[in-house]
This record gives C-alpha cells, structure tokens and sequence, in this order.
C-alpha cells in the first residue's frame, strides 16, 4: 500500500497531467473539496466533476509543486506561478490512505492572498438612513427630489469619495474600497444648481422624438433661394449643437458622486444636443436642399478651451443658449408646421438649459465675491469669439436676411430686429442669474455685430 507522501506525490502527477480518471482512484467516496471562491463539494463524483472543469491548455495555471511535507496527520504540497501566486494544497486520509480532505488555499501558508469573506448579515446593520416610505405622489409621481429625502438630498460643499460610493451609502471599509475614479470636482459650488434635480424630471418627461413629432410631410417646395438660406440656418444650428454637445459630454465624468442630480440633469441635456443636432441635419435634408456652408468656428474653439465647469456653462447654456432660444422664437423664419415644431420643440429644450445656467450662476456667484469677476471675464471672452464668427460668417448673415424677409431690406430690418432680440435674452439670463448691468459692458465687437448686423 503506497503512502500517504507517495499518493499526494500521485494527486499532483495527476493533476498537471489532467488524468482525472487517475485522480479519481485516489478518492474515498465521502471525500470534500474546497476551493477558494468556489465553494465546498463533497462525494466522489462531485469533486471529480469540479477538478475536471478546471481551465486546461493554454488557460491552466501555471504552478510549481513542491515535495510532499507531512503536516500532522495530513500532507500539504505548496505551489507557486501564475496566476494565483503562492498555493497550498492539504490532502486528509482515512486508514485505507485515500483522499477524504483536499483543502486548496491560495497563500503559502493557506491565509495569505485572496481569501472570501465569511458570510453573515453583517452588511444589513449599516447605519444608512431609513426613511419612511413615500406616499401622496402626485401627479409628477416619484421624483428624484422625493426619493432624495432627508440625508440623501443633502449634498455637502465637498464631497470626500474619490470612488464611486453612492452619496447616502455606507462607505466599504478599507480593504475593499473601490479604486479612485477619474473625477476632478469635489466642491459643490463648481456645478451645483438646486433646480438640476426637477430640470431632470422636466427633461424626461418633455423628450421628443424629431423622427415622428415633426411633421415632416407638412413642407412644401420653396423658392430655392428661400430653401437654400434655411437649409444654411439649419447646418449652423446643427453644428452649433454638434460642438456643445461633445464638449459637455466629456464634463461628465469630472463631475464626483456627491453630485448625481447635475449629472442626471447633463445628461438630458446632452441628450437634447443630441436630438437639436439630427433635428437640424434632417431639415436641412427634407425638401430638396442641403447642408450649407462650415461656421468660421472662432466660438466652437473656446468653448473646446474652457478650464472650468461653469466656464463652459457661460458658453453654452447662457450666451448660445439665449442667442438660438431667441432664433428659435422668431415667427418669421419658420415656412412650415415641420419648422413650428421644430422650432418649438427646441425652445423648450433650451429653456430648461437658460434655467440650469441661471441657477448655476447664481449658486457659483454667491459662493465667494470674486467669482462675479471670473463670470465676467468669461463672459467677455465667449462675447468676443461669438461676435469674431458673426462677423465672419457672411453665408449665414445672408441666409438670415433671405429667410427672414420677403425683400432684402426687409430681411436686413428683421435681422436687426432678431440681434436685438437676442441681446435682450442674453442680458435678461444674465440679470436673472445675479450678474447686472452687462449690457453696459459688453465687449465692443460684440456690441457693435449687435447694432450692425
């Protein structure tokens, strides 16, 4: 009868030769296996159905055995390689020396390395906030800001987690704490806004889908002059939207956990760019046109350029928001109910966009007082590149005046007309988010596109 040694030297010679036939006549019926992360087995056929579904071939760890050591009653083998490190392999017997244990641990002295934690309920007992349960939902239903109740709606100045730890859970501890995220903002005041959680909810509920909520069979042929100068609106529109909505996308993630209801809030946004940028492109496309010509790019530039969160926010979601909100308002462009729609559509959208600025204004400004002054030389900056593609962009002045117009110098007055509309909602965001009197220091190219058109 061969040894306890010489039948563990067996198991081994066994296993990194995959004869599991073999293996098995080294069994006693009853025998257990345990594995880590695998579990327990027990029984002849179990545990040899476990060892035979190991990863063979190129995917089979790549162990060294050492010698059999007797350790009591037992034998333990060690193994080192990849891709578990250090192994140890403890094999029991009965008194007929076959197997009844096989034990296999990863650490060299079977503690060390991964080791699955005990199961208990220890994890239950965290203590979370329980709030009572929600009731009288209303017609709105079960809002953000209402399951967002007590602890959990509170966001703090700073937000401590580096990872991923939802705000209102319990932290993991040390040793099993996620690695840090890529995040860069901590500090509330760099992108709150207290309206992001309802603006969130408005959103999703006002979501519309240009595919079939416009009413694209409704336009009729037009003058190809009349075509042509909206098909170059709706390419400016369109590619206006294209550069806001990749730069706001890669905010995203800078943007830490403590804050979820602004990222849920931006990620609608995004998702209206999204829809402005295939609305446009498909008006431009539906009636015998095309797209027109590129922007001259100036504003598409430094808005790639912003540091900071609510630098692009100056960008994107006042001064290009309230210019196209007041374009989108004008009843003198549209030449169809397909163009009502689509007009309307947007202006709701970027009213929710003029809100979250407005908001995020204000809650920056009032932060620390020198933050006006950073408002304001942002502002001056996106004024001077906005008013450097006005007064480049000649295709689109002219397609301004052809579209608006049924003579050229009714089309010059109504251009006119809408650059004063548009500074008039510019500077009434501005007012509404607590910067005053802009308008007495406008940047003077900018001032003079206004008046110049």
């Amino acid at each position: 009868m061969a040894t306890k040694t010489e039948v563990a030297k067996q198991y081994v010679d066994f296993q990194q030769a995959r004869d599991f036939d073999g293996l098995a006549t080294l069994l006693a019926d009853d025998v257990e296996l345990k594995m880590p992360m695998a579990g327990e087995v027990s029984g002849k056929e179990a545990v040899g159905k476990r060892l035979r579904n190991q990863p063979g071939g190129d995917n089979a760890p790549q162990l060294q055995w050492s010698d059999p050591e007797e350790d009591g009653d037992d034998i333990k083998v060690s193994a080192t390689g990849a891709p578990f490190g250090p192994l140890s392999l403890v094999l029991s017997f009965n008194a007929n020396e076959q197997i009844t244990k096989i034990n296999i641990a990863i650490g060299a002295n079977g503690g060390g390395g991964f080791q699955p934690p005990p199961l208990n309920m220890s994890w239950a007992d965290v203590p979370t906030e329980r709030p009572p349960k929600p009731s009288n939902f209303g017609e709105d239903g079960f809002t953000l800001a209402k399951a967002d109740s007590g602890s959990y709606g509170w966001a703090p100045a700073h937000w401590p987690y580096q990872n991923d730890t939802p705000r209102g859970a319990w932290p993991a501890e040390d040793a099993n704490r996620g690695l840090p995220a890529p995040y860069t903002i901590f500090d509330k005041h760099e992108v709150w806004a207290d309206n992001a959680a309802d603006l969130y909810e408005l959103g999703i509920r006002e979501r519309w889908i240009p595919a079939t909520e416009v009413s694209w069979g409704s336009i009729e042929p037009l003058d190809d002059h009349v075509e042509a100068a909206l098909d170059q609106v709706f390419t400016n529109i369109s590619e206006t939207q294209y550069n806001s909505n990749q730069i706001l996308m890669g905010w995203l993630q800078e943007i830490s956990y403590g804050f979820h209801e602004v990222k849920l809030y931006l990620s609608t946004q995004v998702f209206d760019q999204a829809r402005h940028v295939e609305a446009f492109r498909k008006r431009a496309l539906a009636n015998g046109g095309g797209l027109g010509v590129q922007m001259p790019g100036f504003m598409h530039r430094t808005v790639y350029a912003a540091f900071k969160f609510t630098e692009l926010i100056c960008y994107i979601n006042i001064l290009r928001a309230s210019f196209l909100l007041a374009l989108a308002e004008n009843e003198h462009l549209p030449k169809s109910e397909a163009d009502r729609q689509l007009f309307g559509h947007t202006a709701n959208d970027l009213q929710r966009h003029l809100a979250f600025g407005v908001d995020h204004l204000k809650h920056y400004i009032r932060h620390d007082t020198i933050n006006l002054s950073h408002v304001n030389t942002w502002l001056a900056r996106g004024e001077a590149m906005m008013a450097a593609d006005l007064r480049r962009d000649k295709p689109l002045r002219e397609a301004l005046i052809l579209g608006l117009g049924e003579t050229v110098e009714e089309g010059k007055e109504r251009l006119n007309e809408l650059r004063q509309a548009q500074l008039q909602k510019y500077v009434k965001t501005l007012e509404a988010a607590s910067v005053y009197k802009r308008e007495e220091s406008l940047v003077p190219a900018f001032q003079r596109v206004i008046d110049e058109p």
